[in-house]
């Protein structure tokens, strides 16, 4: 069901408009433009700003509630930054964000020496069970309440949103729990010293945890060839990808892994060849990448891995002029950052 949300910005038109002409240049985005106004293609939904007398008007339009929740909360801090205030119109008295949802922990299991596996149900879960395949697990800092809705329908962060440690995780099963209920399973990448590694060695059977989304990519669309690189943090997110792809897909995976022992069994169609890539073998996700052929027409191909490898890997597309529909490419660590 479509979603909007409006608010009047005491900004004259003319300079909304630059603002987010430059914005979405900036992003490559689209911005189509009409007598009544302009709008911008955003990857969770449509941006219409108009004029409104002497000021401006923006309605946000999304595929549903909770993608109109990020789109909103990202907008409005955005538009904060650059000193312009959104007065959201909203209706009721909602108390928590509609991309907000809790889990109860069923299950954790050591699925291989860098893995592990959780699984936790909750009562609307199974909206995470379409659409884009991510989502963030909340940790807040200690004694802090979970986020809500303030006045204009923004999701507020106890203590401030920096303050909230939010990893991004694939939904890499559902199974569906009545009506809008679900299992939800996702596999974590073990890392010494990462906090969500410290929390699952400390987690309880039972215990809440709070998500926000879905968000992030989308199942890629249906293609005769499918290509797939990925580094451990890209596992869970490819093995998604492959449980989806339809009968008779070629193509292959490049799945890299710490060891052997890290080596999972994916069911994929006949014709689709699975590689898994042990790091000892002095093979590196960059170099499978590049070695890929570009993707045409009647192909696709998703790259995910450390920022800079990613950053080459795009490089290489661009001046190859590879259609952008054909591809994606996703970074979703940085090496600078871990060791900084």
């Amino acid at each position: 069901m479509v979603a909007e949300a409006r608010t009047r910005l005491d900004l004259p038109y003319a300079d909304g408009a630059a603002h987010f002409s430059n914005v979405a240049a900036a992003r490559e985005l689209a911005v189509t433009h009409s007598e009544g106004g302009l709008r911008v293609h955003a990857q969770l939904g449509t941006i219409d700003l108009s004029k409104a007398g002497e000021a401006s008007e923006l309605l946000l339009t999304s595929e549903d509630q909770a993608t109109l929740q990020a789109l909103r909360d990202f907008l409005t801090t955005r538009l904060a930054a650059a000193g312009i205030v959104c007065r959201w119109e909203i209706t009721g008295s909602r108390e928590q964000p509609h991309n907000l949802s809790f889990g109860t922990v069923e299950r954790i299991d050591r699925i291989s020496p860098s893995f592990t596996r959780i699984s936790v149900t909750g009562p609307d879960l199974w909206r995470f069970a379409e659409g884009r395949l991510h989502f963030r697990l909340l940790f807040g800092p200690n004694g802090a309440g979970w986020p809500h809705l303030d006045a204009s329908g923004v999701t507020a962060w106890p203590g401030g949103v920096e303050s909230w440690h939010r990893p991004v995780y694939t939904t890499r099963e559902i199974h569906r729990l009545g009506e809008a209920g679900a299992r939800l399973v996702f596999d974590v990448f073990r890392h010494e010293g990462g906090r969500v590694t410290a929390w699952i060695d400390g987690v309880a059977l039972g215990e809440t945890v709070a998500i926000t989304g879905p968000s992030g990519s989308r199942v890629p669309p249906a293609a005769r060839r499918v290509d797939l690189v990925g580094d451990e943090t890209a596992i869970p997110v490819i093995a998604r990808i492959i449980a989806g792809l339809a009968a008779g897909t070629s193509g292959t995976a490049r799945l890299f892994v710490p060891s052997e022992d890290d080596v999972q069994s994916l069911r994929a169609p006949e014709g689709f060849r699975v590689m898994w890539i042990p790091r000892d073998g002095g093979v590196l996700p960059v170099h499978a990448g590049l070695a890929l052929p570009i993707p045409q027409a009647d192909a696709f191909s998703f790259f995910a891995g450390e920022r800079d490898d990613m950053l080459a890997v795009r490089a290489r597309l661009i001046e190859a002029s590879a259609p952008k529909n054909r591809y994606h490419v996703a970074a979703y660590w940085s090496k600078a950052l871990a060791e900084g």
